[in-house]
């Protein structure tokens, strides 16, 4: 399953770019905010760089006028916002991928919300890996299918005893949220209240793992 994966994932950066390296990053701040952080990239290609920092910057802004719509539409006077991110793959062969963990408290509310997004590209040329990313690599050998993807997650909520809602039945569409292991493994990102009660928290779910 492995080699057949990692062919895949050559197939396609192969047929994006030229040459492939891993990227350079440095620690950035949105607009000075020292509690809104994001990774700012350097590659070989100035270009694919700037594609990528600014989704980057799109994602964060895009939570923030989020957050600020919320605000009004609540009626909350204040609110606590924080951004971090982790690289959870720089892989030589091209493949950044990049979890940016985006945190919100609205004063009076129950409890804070925190949430996952996995950005992905290949640092050469500065495309953006998407779900047709996935389904590219699906063809050779690899299902990322709702039906199957659901499989693994009811075994993986079971070895881990996280409990999953009563109600929840299968999942209807592939996850827009997941990233790359340094394995090259597909891991997908189910957000708070998602597919599970909110002290199951964001759940992990390495597809390409045996559960």
């Amino acid at each position: 399953m492995k080699k057949i994966f990692l062919a895949g994932i050559f197939f396609i950066l192969v047929s994006a770019a030229n040459f492939a390296s891993a990227a350079e990053i440095d620690r950035a701040f949105y607009f000075g905010n020292p509690d809104v952080n994001y990774p700012l990239i350097f590659t070989k290609n100035e270009d694919a760089a700037a594609k990528i920092n600014k989704e980057i910057r799109a994602e964060i802004k895009n939570f923030i006028d989020t957050v600020n719509k919320q605000m009004i539409e609540g009626n909350f006077n204040n609110v606590s916002i924080g951004v971090d991110y982790r690289i959870p793959c720089n892989h030589e062969n091209g493949i950044l991928s990049i979890i940016l963990t985006e945190y919100v408290n609205f004063e009076g509310s129950a409890h804070p919300s925190t949430f996952q997004r996995g950005l992905n590209f290949n640092s050469d040329s500065g495309a953006r890996l998407t779900a047709d990313t996935l389904s590219e690599i699906a063809k050779h050998g690899n299902d990322y299918t709702p039906a199957e993807l659901t499989k693994k997650l009811r075994a993986f909520s079971e070895k881990n005893k996280l409990p999953l809602f009563e109600d929840f039945q299968q999942l209807t569409k592939t996850p827009e949220d997941f990233y790359f292991d340094d394995n090259l493994h597909v891991h997908f990102l189910f957000q708070q209240y998602e597919v599970a009660p909110y002290a199951a928290g964001i759940i992990d779910l390495d597809a390409d793992a045996k559960y």
